[in-house]
This record gives C-alpha cells, structure tokens and sequence, in this order.
C-alpha cells in the first residue's frame, strides 16, 4: 500500500472517531444493527456482477529465509478493499447546507469486527502454515458500503531459492484467490506492494517486488479463477556479517 494510501486510510479512521463523538448513540447503533441484518457472512453480496476486491500489501519485514527448507517467513499487512452495497446507510434526508440535521447520515464511517460481516474468502495458496494474525480483526465500513480488511499478518511461505545467493537473487511469491469462488463471483485487481515501511536486515537484499493479477482455467472447470501474484527479488547480503 503506498503512503498516500495509508494516509487516506487513516484519515478515514479518525473522521470516523471525530464523528462517533458527536453522533448520537442511537445513530451508531441504528448502522451497526443496519450492517448485521444487511450482511450474511454467509452470502456474497453480489449487484449486478462480481464483487470486485482490491488487494495490496505492504511488506514490513523478511524474518527469515531458510535455504535447506525452500521457506521464507515475511511480516506484511495484506490490504483487501470491497464495496457491500447491502451495507450503506446514506439516506436523502438532508438539510440546505448538504449535511444532515441528524440520523444515520452523521456516521461517516465505524469499525467492525470481521466476523460480523461477509468478506471476500481471499487466502494465500502456498503458505507452510497458517498465517499468524498480529492485529486486531476488525473492518472500517463506510457510509457508501465501502469495506476496509488490513490485517498484520506473519507469512511463512515456499519458495524455490537455489538463486538466493547469486547477484541475480531469486523471485519469491505469495498467491492469493478465493478459496471457493470463481471469478464470476470475486474478481481481483492489485494496488502493488509498498516497502515505504520496510525494515531492512543486514542478512538480506530487497532488489525489487512486483505484483499481478492473472486469470487461470483449471480442466474441472470453464469458470474463470482470478490469481493476484507478490513477488519479492530477494538475495543473500554477502557482505553481511551474519554470513
């Protein structure tokens, strides 16, 4: 994600909380009861085509490569941006200067926790392990029905690195797609990788990163299955005294 990015997404975090002061409790309330009744976590939110899902990552930190196992351990926030129009609130009751007296149309924005709502079933293909979940589980949903997931996750992954020590490096990728839906129902774009908030290691280079979404047919199946690849060029630091 890139500093612009985070910069608006923490921009909408605090009108959120500035707007939740003087909003009535009945007001927050009356959109959180709304976004529970209006979204199953069980059903896709589908309105008139798939749901288009937005993803990026910022990558915080390579933990660790290990070259006997072929893995790589990273700490990244994988952000996922989708639009439920099931869960907007915005009404027309307005007054002459375009805002509204009172009501619903007061509450730019609140959090949620994740569980509470459908959200995309988006989930990394080659992981050794479970992702481990470093932050809290909750979701900015905005008054247009625009759901923010940015979770901190620490990613243990495959990779093939026979070049990790070569001045070339080697390509390491981590793929994300639904796990059970087709692109009829889930499409994906990608907003890149952002190392703005990267912490270098004395052990490792970062030469680049790269991010793509490609299509992939499967013989079971005519469906279309969107694939959004983040690749990182990695190579071993030769001068690093940890060699």
């Amino acid at each position: 994600m890139e500093r612009w990015l985070i910069a608006v997404v923490f921009c909408i975090l605090n009108v959120g909380n500035i707007a939740s002061a003087i909003e009535s409790k009945e007001d927050i309330l009356r959109v959180m009861t709304n976004a529970r009744l209006n979204s199953n976590p069980d059903v896709v939110p589908l309105h008139g085509g798939p749901v288009e899902v937005t993803l990026s990552m910022q990558l915080s930190k390579i933990r660790e490569v290990d070259t006997v196992r072929g893995e790589v351990e990273i700490i990244a926030m994988v952000s996922l941006l989708w639009k439920d129009h099931y869960l907007s609130w915005l009404t027309t009751t307005r007054n002459e200067s375009g805002s509204s007296e009172h009501g619903p149309d007061r509450v730019a924005s609140f959090l949620i926790d994740i569980k509470k709502l459908w959200s995309p079933d988006i989930v990394a293909y080659n992981p050794v392990m479970d992702p481990e979940l470093l932050s809290p589980p909750l979701a900015l949903v905005s008054a247009d029905g625009t759901v923010l997931y940015i979770p901190n996750l620490r990613i243990r992954f495959r990779c093939n690195l026979e070049d990790f020590e070569k001045p070339q490096g080697t390509n390491c990728t981590l793929k994300y797609g639904s796990w059970t839906h087709d692109g009829n129902k889930i499409s994906l774009k990608e907003n890149g990788v952002s190392v703005y908030d990267y912490e270098m290691d004395p052990r490792f280079d970062l030469l680049g990163t790269y991010a793509k979404v490609e299509i992939e047919y499967y013989p079971c199946c005519p469906e279309p299955y969107p694939l959004a690849k983040f690749t990182f060029n990695i190579k071993k630091n030769s001068r690093s005294i940890f060699s």
